[in-house]
């Protein structure tokens, strides 16, 4: 029986596997590929596949800190500040530290004389679009957001904990008069 280190030859190693196993015998480059590993390591094991680079202590503990620090970063912006791809974010939120996104409940106050300023309000858009050019200047949006002590966009704020916290968040909307 003749090996690819004595023969040199990979269709004799072929045919002999053929003979062998009755199967059909690895490819040439299977075979050469295999001794080339057999003589750098030693070994014909199978190599560690490359695949994603597994998530080291420190970046769990990165990402940690970062949301403690502010439980409704995103985790696209969470990414940017830590270097780490924004998937990897969101795996080591979800499946390392157990943290779910929680969505903030908007709740607007009403006060006594919000009846009579959306009645004005109303009036007003009337006597707009009498105007020829009011509905080319008119735009309707599905989007929300309002300006606090920051942008709030209750479609796309989240935060990150390991249990609701049911917050509700309060505003007053004033309408010019």
């Amino acid at each position: 029986m003749c090996t690819y280190f004595e023969c040199r030859s990979v269709i004799i190693v072929q045919r002999q596997f053929r003979t062998e196993f009755g199967k059909q015998p690895p490819s040439d480059n299977s075979i050469r590929r295999w001794y080339a590993q057999f003589q750098e390591t030693g070994c014909a094991c199978k190599r560690k596949s490359t695949g994603r680079p597994s998530v080291t202590e420190e970046q769990v503990e990165q990402v940690r800190q970062a949301f403690i620090r502010s439980p409704r970063k995103s985790t696209v912006r969470g990414s940017t500040e830590l270097g780490i791809p924004q998937p990897g974010v969101w795996c080591i939120l979800r499946n390392r530290l157990k943290l779910k996104p929680y969505r903030l409940m908007l709740l607007q106050n009403l006060q006594l004389d919000d009846h009579l300023r959306r009645m004005t309000f109303c009036t007003e858009l009337q006597a707009l679009m009498e105007e020829d050019d009011f509905f080319e200047r008119l735009i309707f949006s599905d989007e929300c957001t309002f300006h606090l002590c920051g942008k709030v966009n209750k479609h796309n704020v989240r935060i990150w904990g390991q249990e609701n916290l049911n917050l509700l968040l309060k505003w007053r909307v004033t309408l010019p008069m």
